[in-house]
């Protein structure tokens, strides 16, 4: 009889534990919309200026004045329609597919932790192969735009810009092939690996350390705590991951210039540049970094535990 109360109570835990599990459809639109809410919340405005940082140099507060000086419609840059599109993206294939490797390597036997590390670099790596087509296309079209509003010839309207990314992504297509869509994307998944798998190192690391200082029975992360260490170990992860993020967009970018092929862009870039430039905007990929982990695993988890 005690045995029998004992397995009862074994299968009552099992199904809480499996009650607690999430599910990847609904993970994987609530990181979605988690992203879109951090890329409109100041997301995108950080990322616009890491790129401004890398394209011009410039000093911080220049581009700043630079960039607010257009209001709204410099705050939100490059937000429609790649922008959106890559937002959506990369939340909603990055919060399904780590809840289905997670689910799928602790099943297979793998303790909490590993599977925790193993599926933040697996999702890493399919939100990469998702994002790369879309990434290149934005690449290639803020390209693009930056050179005609340098000339004074861009016109600023959203339907403008529409029609001006649908004319670059068809004369690239029809000029290099339909393979220009997948150039670099051997690269950007091992950086998006790269990126998600060295924040839940980094982020771990940090909450096992925050743990470690925690009284015997109270070994609990608040709310607080979740947030923070989030947005740090997001922006600690940029230590590894920078020297890749830099070269991303100027290995997607060739091509565009004259048929230069990315060994050929890479050389001149480094010969106009130095070395230095692998590192140029990394106080502003810090800041983004730590914003968009907070938003896509905090700020999702929050709102997945809120929906029940």
């Amino acid at each position: 009889e005690a045995c029998a109360i004992l397995a009862l109570f074994r299968r009552m835990a099992a199904k809480v534990e499996a009650s607690k599990e999430q599910t990847p459809l609904k993970k994987a639109a609530i990181t979605a919309f988690a992203v879109v809410l951090e890329m409109t919340s100041g997301g995108l405005f950080m990322e616009n200026v890491k790129m401004e940082k890398q394209r011009t140099s410039l000093p911080y507060p220049t581009i700043l004045r630079k960039v607010l000086g257009q209001g709204i419609r410099g705050f939100e840059a490059g937000l429609w329609p790649w922008g959106l599109l890559l937002g959506v993206t990369k939340g909603y294939v990055l919060g399904g597919s780590k809840v289905e490797l997670n689910n799928l390597f602790k099943n297979a036997g793998m303790s909490k932790e590993g599977a925790d590390l193993a599926s933040g670099f697996g999702a890493g790596a399919v939100q990469g192969m998702f994002m790369s087509p879309i990434l290149l296309a934005r690449t290639r079209v803020n390209q693009s735009l930056a050179e005609r509003a340098a000339k004074g010839t861009v016109d600023t309207t959203l339907m403008a810009e529409m029609k001006i990314s649908g004319r670059i992504l068809t004369e690239a297509v029809k000029n290099e092939g339909a393979g220009v869509l997948l150039s670099g994307m051997g690269t950007f998944i091992v950086k998006r690996s790269l990126d998600w798998g060295t924040r839940f190192v980094f982020l771990n690391q940090i909450r096992d350390a925050v743990l470690a200082t925690k009284p015997e029975g109270e070994q609990k992360l608040t709310k607080f705590e979740k947030l923070w260490t989030s947005f740090v170990g997001g922006g600690a992860s940029v230590t590894v991951t920078m020297p890749i993020d830099r070269l991303m967009p100027i290995i997607q970018a060739a091509g565009g210039k004259g048929g230069e092929g990315p060994l050929a862009v890479l050389k001149k870039k480094f010969a106009e540049e130095g070395m230095s430039t692998i590192f140029r905007g990394w106080i502003a990929r810090t800041i983004h970094s730590g914003y968009h982990t907070a938003f896509a695993l905090f700020v999702a988890d929050l709102i997945y535990d809120l929906i029940g």
